[in-house]
């Protein structure tokens, strides 16, 4: 199975397609607005945790990979059409010059979620050992999908924002990378040149919009 989220980003503006409920009865309208400030896995209960802030209040939504119906894995984009990038009030910060450099330090609106304690893979966090190349090793022998490749590249986006949070810079800037590289690996796994050049540009798109989050490119090198 597939664990992409189909291009949904973290402090973006999404807009509902159709109305849906979600696993806990949550209930949202087609034409509803909010901003994604929230996008995570559940691996041991293999669903998909959202949090959405609509014009007032906070919406959880839990969605199950394995439903028959409603927004789930692979089915997004028929819920969810994904706006502009709206960063997080007090974070955002004016660069005169580009070339200065400075990660962008996120704050969190709302606790992360939490998980179950027995979970065969820890949420990426900031403290204690680094499971994640374990973790992309499991998903590529469990996954015969392309797809996984982009579903990595957003764990290790998902680490960049969570180090950026803690203000360690050189951190987040090797999260960073991995998440573009392997963003990058999912375009380079296109079986057709038309596909190969879709996902490309859903490669860049990744790229920029975690440009945008950082602050700069960590992949470009300084100029001189």
């Amino acid at each position: 199975m597939s664990m992409t989220i189909d291009n949904l980003r973290v402090d973006h503006r999404v807009t509902i397609l159709q109305d849906f409920s979600d696993a806990a009865g949550t209930v949202m309208r087609a034409g509803e607005t909010g901003l994604l400030r929230g996008l995570s896995f559940d691996q041991l209960g293999q669903s998909i945790h959202m949090r959405i802030e609509p014009e007032a209040g906070v919406v959880s939504l839990v969605f199950s990979l394995r439903a028959t119906s409603g927004p789930r894995n692979g089915h997004m984009r028929e819920y969810f059409e994904v706006g502009d990038y709206v960063p997080v009030p007090g974070t955002e910060r004016v660069f005169h010059d580009p070339a200065s450099r400075t990660m962008i330090v996120r704050k969190s609106l709302a606790p992360e979620p939490t998980y179950a304690a027995d979970a065969p893979w820890p949420q990426p966090g900031i403290e204690g050992p680094d499971r994640l190349e374990d973790m992309e090793q499991e998903m590529r022998k469990r996954i015969d999908h392309i797809g996984v490749a982009s579903s990595i590249a957003e764990i290790y986006a998902n680490r960049m924002r969570a180090f950026q949070r803690a203000g360690n810079e050189p951190r987040a800037a090797a999260a960073f990378k991995l998440a573009v590289e392997w963003m990058w690996t999912y375009a380079g796994w296109a079986t057709s040149g038309g596909e190969g050049a879709a996902n490309s540009y859903e490669a860049k798109l990744f790229q920029a919009s975690l440009v945008r989050e950082f602050g700069y490119d960590p992949t470009e090198k300084p100029k001189s």
